[in-house]
């Protein structure tokens, strides 16, 4: 009987052993999930948004089980992704996700004893005289406020010196965020694919930021610009192809509760231009690094971006009006200085031409000892091509103007007459050209004015003041407004 036994026993394990042989993943189910990290990524492009977020796209090489219900545990992704917004292409219709979960839930100290609280714990304890060492048992009262509370032979402490042992890490606890995909292989074979993944993340941005060097006539500049990155979704993207896209992109708060499976995404190839290539994305503009770049977590990536030499510049000073005519006046407006604006074309023929994301803009002045000072920044916004540049350096410290009313006279129910005289002195040693800009609302009319004006739009005219050099100059006007 004992040998019968002993014959089936062996026969048993024989089997099991066929089977292991023949089908390497068989007693799958009793291990955990095979996993699919960054080493098994063949690429990655990264096109990012400048309103903190970030469309990624990468390869991986995937196997699969020979059976028709698996899970695989894709990790390595953003903490901060967006998980209804994964894509997957598998290549086929073979494969397919049945349900997604993304876990998050990651290791830390205070997440450990927060979990503990009630439960015995063991303290390693160090004699620091003799360095000698002593585990004690310990019931963790309360963690609260990164402030623990131990009970320890009958007494309560509130603090205890030494490091915290733990019995195990609790199954809701993962190492780093993951994707947990409950898949179907329709064939049931195993087999190995390059799977396409494609998913939206924040907490990643870009900005662009612009330097203007001028040259000591204040007639030509260069134009340098930088890329900035910044990466703090939680995840590396190594050697990764990078996209920006300039434009308010709009964005509702909640995405899409279902997961697309499938999506191709269109494959583009960058021209052999410096830096980056510009391309139209619908009402938006896309910028291709031609080089990959790594982006790591909690960094800052800076790239060349713009650069633009010996480009016209006309300096331009404008003085702001009052802009209230239903109003008498009665004192006299102390002089203020007048703003100081450079301005220049974005067109080819004034050597750029190409379409300006938004960002700083600061500008340095070349001096007669050809040392750099800097001068003045402003925000330049998103500036098409074709499109004038305006930048606001300041005010000028030796141009002033100072507005008075001369008369004031309510001629109708809601009509109302006034003239006025603006005074600007130059103690520069060049004459200047001013733009003054008066607001104006309701119907209006000038009846009389001392200078050529323009009328810019509905509710603004520009009058063109030119100040002799260390001189004079006023500007009188009379003007009709109905309300």
């Amino acid at each position: 009987m004992k040998h019968i036994t002993y014959l089936l026993l062996l026969k048993s394990f024989s089997l099991f052993l066929f089977l292991l042989l023949m089908y390497p993943h068989f007693g799958y189910s009793l291990n955990r999930a095979p996993e699919s990290t960054i080493e098994n990524q063949t690429s990655v492009e990264v096109t990012i948004y400048n309103k903190n977020f970030a469309l990624i796209r990468e390869k991986r090489n995937m196997t699969f089980l020979p059976e028709k219900k698996q899970e695989i545990l894709f990790q390595d992704v953003p903490i901060q992704i967006e998980p209804s917004t994964v894509f997957v292409d598998f290549g086929d219709e073979e494969i397919f996700i049945e349900e997604q979960k993304f876990e998050y839930n990651l290791i830390t100290t205070e997440k450990l004893l927060e979990y503990y609280v009630g439960q015995e714990i063991k303290i390693l304890e160090k004699n620091r005289k003799t360095g000698e060492t002593k585990i004690i048992q310990a019931k963790l009262l309360s963690f609260v406020n990164n402030q623990a509370i131990y009970q320890i032979n009958g007494q309560v402490y509130l603090e205890y010196p030494g490091t915290v042992i733990v019995p195990e890490i609790p199954k809701q606890f993962t190492a780093r965020p993951m994707l947990r995909w409950l898949l179907e292989n329709s064939k049931g074979k195993a087999t190995k694919k390059v799977a396409t993944v494609s998913y939206l993340t924040r907490g990643i941005n870009w900005k662009s930021d612009y330097i203007l060097h001028l040259d000591a006539e204040e007639t030509l500049a260069d134009l340098i610009s930088w890329v900035t990155i910044e990466n703090q979704s939680g995840a590396l993207f190594e050697k990764a192809k990078i996209k920006l896209v300039a434009g308010d992109v709009q964005r509702i708060k909640e995405g899409p509760s279902k997961i697309i499976r499938r999506m191709r995404l269109a494959e583009s190839a960058a021209a052999e231009q410096p830096s980056f290539q510009e391309e139209a994305l619908s009402e938006y503009h896309l910028y291709t690094l031609l080089k990959p770049s790594t982006l790591k977590d909690q960094q800052t990536t800076q790239i060349p971006f713009i650069q633009a030499h010996s480009i016209p510049i006309k300096k331009e000073y404008v003085f702001l009006g009052r802009g209230d005519y239903r109003r008498r006046y009665d004192f006299l407006e102390s002089p203020k200085s007048v703003n100081v604006y450079l301005k220049f074309e974005n067109e080819e023929q004034q050597n750029l031409g190409l379409p300006l994301p938004q960002g700083a803009i600061k500008v340095y002045k070349k001096s007669r000892t050809e040392t750099l000072e800097f001068i003045g920044e402003d925000f330049l916004s998103h500036t098409p091509k074709g499109a004038s540049v305006r930048i606001k350096i300041g005010k000028a410290f030796d141009v002033t103007g100072a507005q008075k009313q001369m008369e004031w006279e309510k001629i109708g129910a809601r009509i109302y007459e006034s003239s006025w005289q603006v005074t600007f002195k130059n103690s520069k040693k060049d004459k200047v050209t001013i733009r003054v800009i008066e607001p104006i609302g309701g119907d209006w009319k000038i009846l009389s004015s001392s200078h050529p004006y323009n009328r810019l739009e509905a509710r603004k005219i520009e009058f063109s003041v030119t100040v002799p050099a260390n001189g004079e100059e006023i500007l009188t006007y009379r003007i009709r407004v109905e309300f």
